[in-house]
C-alpha cells in the first residue's frame, strides 16, 4: 500500500506516523461520543425515522394514514426506505467527520473511512 505524500513527516519518519496515528484514533473515539449524542431525522411518505450519528435507529414515527391491514406490503415499503435513506444519511456524515479528522490516513478498506 503506498502511503500518501507527507504522511508521516511532521513528527518525522515512522515515530511521527505512529503519533499521528494515536492523535487521530484519540480524536475518533472522541467523535464517535460525540456521534452517538447527535440525531439526525429523515421524513418520507409519513413515515419518520430518527437516528444517531453513527447510525443507529432512535425512534420511528409512522403516520396513522399508513397503517392498512390490506396493504401491509406498503407500509413496509415505505419504513424500509425512511430506514434506509436515514442510515445512508447518518453514515455520510460520520464518513466526513472522519475524513476531516484523519485527512492524511490512506483509505483502508474494513476500517469505516
Amino acid at each position: 500500500m503506498k502511503l500518501p505524500k507527507g504522511f508521516g513527516l511532521q513528527g518525522g519518519g515512522m515515530g511521527g506516523m505512529m503519533q499521528e496515528a494515536q492523535k487521530a484514533m484519540a480524536r475518533a473515539q472522541n467523535m464517535e461520543e460525540e456521534l452517538a449524542a447527535e440525531r439526525v431525522t429523515l421524513a418520507q411518505n409519513g413515515c419518520e425515522a430518527v437516528f444517531d450519528g453513527r447510525g443507529m435507529i432512535v425512534s420511528l414515527k409512522i403516520d396513522k394514514s399508513l397503517v392498512d391491514p390490506e396493504d401491509v406490503e406498503g407500509l413496509e415499503d415505505v419504513v424500509a426506505a425512511v430506514v434506509r435513506a436515514g442510515f445512508e444519511k447518518a453514515t455520510a456524515m460520520r464518513e466526513e467527520r472522519l475524513r476531516e479528522i484523519m485527512p492524511n490516513l490512506p483509505n483502508m478498506p474494513g476500517l469505516g473511512f
